[in-house]
């Protein structure tokens, strides 16, 4: 056998066959493959059937509810509202004031955050007693609130805002009345009139006004009434300025100054 006849039937062994149809190779592999497709697609179809029958359908149904119920607790649970807290024991009928509170976060339900006092009414808080005492770190309930202390002194300071620590004053502060007499004559001196006395209220600068400029109304609570005629006094004749002391106690003296040197 020479060469050429072993190609010729080496070609003829290997060549694929038509179909019974008569189709070459390239359509025989065609018409598998869409065989191949449709059988596949035989086999998905009782499954797609099982899955749209009302009972499973009701269980994914169930499966979706309970997951969504599942995100909206996890939700309430991380949403933390700021809370008053006790920063220390606070005993039945303390008044209280802002050296008594401090700020906390927790979560719950409506009804559970709706019974506890919120960080922003700590202004309104301050001043009134408590009806039953309440533990240190615990949360401040509505219902252990009683009215305004009665029979408390107080006096108005009126003083230009820049002097008040230019708007960072707010109820529940401690502050010490300074006056400077005689200012402008070469011999001014200043003294403390007062020492941590309470900031009940802060009034506003009145409308159309230059802020820095205008006098705004300084409500203090007065331990000792008598020093309301130092205050008048100092309000009338002195150029009073405030200084805000920390956590309400007295610190180091505040002596006198002057002019003149000692």
């Amino acid at each position: 056998m020479n060469g050429r006849d072993w190609i010729r039937r080496h070609s003829a062994a290997t060549t694929v066959p038509p179909d019974r149809n008569g189709a070459g190779p390239a359509e025989a592999v065609r018409i598998r493959e869409r065989e191949a497709e449709t059988a596949a697609a035989a086999r998905l179809r009782p499954q797609v059937r099982r899955l749209l029958q009302p009972l499973p359908l009701v269980g994914m149904l169930l499966v979706l509810i309970a997951l969504i119920g599942y995100w909206s607790v996890y939700r309430a649970s991380t949403t933390r509202t700021p809370v008053l807290v006790a920063a220390h024991a606070l005993s039945a009928g303390s008044v209280l004031h802002a050296s008594d509170l401090r700020t906390g976060e927790l979560a719950g339900d409506g009804r559970t955050m709706a019974a506890l006092v919120p960080e922003r009414e700590l202004d309104a808080l301050l001043g009134r007693t408590l009806s039953v005492a309440v533990p240190a770190g615990a949360p401040l309930p509505r219902a252990a609130l009683g009215g305004r202390a009665a029979g408390t002194a107080a006096f108005t300071l009126v003083l230009p805002a820049l002097h008040a620590l230019a708007g960072q004053l707010a109820p529940g502060d401690r502050v010490s009345v300074l006056a400077t007499y005689g200012g402008g004559s070469g011999q001014a001196r200043t003294k403390a009139i007062a020492r941590g006395l309470e900031v009940l209220s802060v009034g506003s600068a009145p409308s159309g006004i230059d802020s820095a400029a205008a006098s705004i109304p300084i409500t203090l609570a007065l331990p000792d009434p008598s020093l309301a005629s130092a205050l008048a006094l100092a309000n009338s004749d002195a150029k009073l300025d405030l200084l805000r002391e920390s956590g309400g106690a007295r610190a180091a003296p505040i002596p006198p100054a002057s002019e003149a040197g000692p």
